[in-house]
């Protein structure tokens, strides 16, 4: 038998859809080409490798102390490395501004 999730769960699925709807429209319509030595937020699909996998791969450094389940702030790296690496976006750091204005 089937049971409806609970309010929480929806909450928590919307805001998660949300977040992955605006990155994807930001990543696509970001004209900025961070330079290596920059500061980017690497973004990941839910069903794609982690975020700081990804910039080892591409060659570059995680940032900070923490990272998000679908993000991490890097540097060392292009946008173009961190992507072929498997990354989905790579926006610059201000666009975390978008997410933490109250």
């Amino acid at each position: 038998m089937l049971t409806m999730p609970n309010l929480s769960t929806w909450l928590l699925l919307t805001v998660g859809l949300a977040t992955l709807a605006a990155t994807a429209v930001l990543g696509l319509t970001s004209d900025e080409a961070p330079q290596p030595d920059e500061p980017v937020l690497v973004v990941t699909l839910p069903w794609g490798d982690d975020p700081a996998e990804v910039v080892a791969r591409a060659g570059g450094q995680a940032i900070g102390p923490m990272s998000a389940p679908l993000a991490v702030l890097a540097s060392g790296a292009t946008a173009a490395a961190f992507k072929s690496s498997g990354a989905f976006a790579v926006l610059p750091a201000s666009t975390l501004s978008l997410f933490c204005e109250g």
